[in-house]
């Protein structure tokens, strides 16, 4: 027996030795660079050499106190993203290092294609960085095409370049467009939802159109736009980790969107769904086969689908190719307290232990009820108090808090502090869905914060209602991206990147 203890930990030690002569490479949008907080949450990745990928030569921003080594960090010298000629300059970088490399990994929505390049390059697992699939995980165009020839449910749109095309398709639709009818007018490759306006009138079309086209977006030129149906229904968002194509759930969450600060679709909070619903299997379904359609068969996924009012069905709207942005740090705390692991872990293990990956439940189940809300500050002025925290901290279902504003804090601007991030959690739904009404109540109400005016800023308006002229879906910058703690103005600046040179060569996949 003291024999074959001796062994096991020989062998032990000989696949840590052999792991740390690896490397893992992350490649980051520097905006977004949380690296540090990935490995210092992840143990499995503190057994392998860090390699960061930057996609421009920008500064990162502050993500937290954590900290991890990085064994080298490779700069694409260029403002101006073009993800071949990237890759052709960092590929031979990479191999040279002399380090194996173990899976190569994005951490957000730029990074993606740059990712997929650089897998290929060195062959590690991937997705397809060639044909027509390529795009699917970073165009919403290509995406719903996808999609749509795999049979599935897709949003009904129409890829413009020229005014004249979009006001053709317009004109075409039935019923017309009006107040009752509205559209979406989206930018092609945005991230969080910005670039999304909805558009009431042909008039208002116009003006957006020529607002947008041809505009600088994350510094790429916008040169087509897409005009899309209008979705009514709710939202949910569908976070997994797939390996060799198996794919297997994270969380499933219904997303609140509310109309406030001049968006139509501001995020006030998500809440947990049950897997044993049936909606909620019926959506996880649909996702899976949306992963298939899309060729994402390795890594993490965020996706964004609507319940179609009438229909009985998911819609997908969008698909980013990374982790959710609920991560770091309360989304991660919320996932692992609820099914006793994250997003970011099933990631790993996906890239990096297929035993650990192979272990995990397809979906897991939950051993409690939870939720986020998201408490903006909606005035100009001085953070004197914060009353609705004192009631939140009473709540059956409390579990912890973050970003809370410093008294004597100046909003500026309704963009200039993060929003408070309150948890709940608790084994009854009721409960959590009560405290959740609560404190949204509060903050409809005006009484969450207690703002006063001071010299120079003046009170404004609370929760002005979305007026469709705005872009939308201002997801606050809480995330697993890696910039978790900057602000939200940098959260939605992102946008992005120009994907350019895909050979079309893989066919579209139908799904059963």
């Amino acid at each position: 027996m003291a024999l074959v203890l001796r062994l096991l930990c020989l062998f032990s030690v000989v696949a840590l030795l052999h792991a740390s002569d690896q490397a893992v490479v992350f490649v980051v949008d520097p905006t977004w660079d949380c690296t540090e907080s990935y490995v210092a949450h992840t143990p499995l990745l503190q057994d392998y050499k860090i390699i960061k990928v930057m996609t421009n030569p920008s500064n990162s921003t502050f993500c937290n106190s954590d900290h991890a080594d990085i064994y080298q960090t490779i700069v694409y010298q260029s403002f101006t993203p073009n993800d071949s000629l990237a890759a052709q300059e960092i590929c031979p970088k990479l191999k040279s290092m002399g380090v194996p490399i173990a899976a190569v990994i994005a951490t957000f929505d730029p990074a993606v294609y740059l990712a997929d390049l650089l897998a290929a390059c060195v062959g590690t697992r991937a997705n397809p960085s060639e044909g027509l699939l390529a795009k699917a995980r970073r165009d919403k165009s290509a995406m719903s095409e996808a999609v749509r020839k795999a049979g599935l449910r897709a949003i009904k749109e129409k890829l413009v370049t020229t005014w004249s095309e979009a006001r053709e398709y317009i004109e075409s639709l039935d019923p017309p467009l009006s107040e009752d009818n509205p559209i979406i007018f989206k930018i092609v490759e945005g991230s969080s939802g910005e670039g999304v306006t909805k558009i009431y009138s042909m008039k208002q079309a116009e003006a957006t159109f020529k607002s947008d086209f041809g505009s600088t977006f994350d510094s790429d030129s916008v040169a087509k736009l897409l005009v899309q149906e209008l979705l009514r229904g709710k939202e949910y968002v569908i976070d997994s980790a797939s390996r060799d194509g198996v794919h297997k759930v994270s969380m499933v969450y219904n997303e609140d969107l509310r109309p406030g600060d001049g968006i139509f679709n501001q995020y006030y909070g998500f809440k947990t769904m049950d897997p044993e619903d049936q909606k909620t299997k019926v959506i996880i379904d649909y996702a899976n086969k949306v992963l298939d359609a899309t060729g994402l068969r390795n890594g993490a996924s965020d996706m964004e689908v609507i319940w179609v009012e009438g229909e009985s069905t998911p819609c997908v709207i969008d698909l980013n190719a990374r982790w959710g942005a609920l991560m770091y740090h309360d989304g991660l705390e919320l996932m692992k307290e609820l099914t006793g692991s994250d997003q970011i872990t099933s990631t790993i293990n996906a890239y990096l232990d297929g035993d650990a990956f192979n272990k995990m439940p397809l979906v897991p189940s939950l051993k409690q009820h939870g939720a986020m809300t998201f408490m903006y500050v909606h005035h100009t002025g001085i953070v004197e108090g914060i009353p609705g925290q004192a009631v939140a901290k009473k709540l059956p279902s409390y579990f912890g808090s973050s970003n809370e504003p410093a008294r004597g804090t100046i909003a500026s601007d309704v963009w200039s502090i993060l929003p408070e991030t309150i948890v709940l959690i608790h084994k009854d739904k009721a409960v959590v869905d009560a405290d959740y009404n609560r404190i949204i109540a509060l903050e409809y109400s005006d009484k969450f914060f207690d703002i006063v005016p001071s010299a120079g800023h003046t009170l404004l308006t609370a929760l002005r209602p979305g007026d469709g002229s705005l872009p939308g879906h201002r997801l606050p910058a809480i995330a697993a991206s890696a910039s978790a703690l900057a602000a939200i103005a940098a959260a939605s600046a992102l946008a992005a990147m120009s994907r350019r040179n895909a050979r079309d060569a893989t066919d579209y996949l139908p799904i059963e």
